[in-house]
């Protein structure tokens, strides 16, 4: 019975030195992205491209930019980034709608793809993107 307690023991500290969920930081996944096509809000998005970029000059926001169906559909925000989240605001593009919307965006890498996870307010609520590619360009 001691041996079966003391390994069970051994292997509670094994997997808790384990780290099953990696962190990822803000380095690891800024870049231009592009996505398979993908079904959303009951339509085929295609041509899926993410820009994640670092603050510009004098400024503080992270900025984030979606655009798909070779840049029908465009977005863009800024935001703070804390590990694998970015926490912000964004607009709609190409639109005389001066609306902004709230918007969290999870992201996960697996394999070197990268998803995106989008929820919050307006029309990118909802929004799940998965496989996407560093764009070495």
């Amino acid at each position: 019975m001691k041996r079966f307690v003391l390994f069970g023991f051994l292997a509670v500290l094994l997997v808790a030195g384990c780290e099953l969920f990696p962190n990822i930081t803000w380095e690891d996944i800024k870049g231009e992205w592009d996505f398979p096509d993908t079904t959303f809000n009951d339509s085929t998005i295609k041509s899926i491209h993410l820009s994640l970029m670092d603050p510009g000059e004098g400024e503080s926001e992270y900025r984030i930019d979606l655009s798909w169906n070779d840049g029908d559909n465009f977005y863009y925000g800024g935001g703070t980034i804390s590990n694998n989240v970015f926490t912000g605001h964004y607009q709609v593009g190409g639109s005389d709608s001066t609306d902004e919307y709230s918007i969290t965006v999870t992201f996960s890498l697996k394999d070197d793809q990268l998803k995106a996870v989008f929820s919050g307010e307006g029309p990118l609520n909802g929004l799940v993107l998965e496989h996407g590619t560093l764009n070495a360009g």
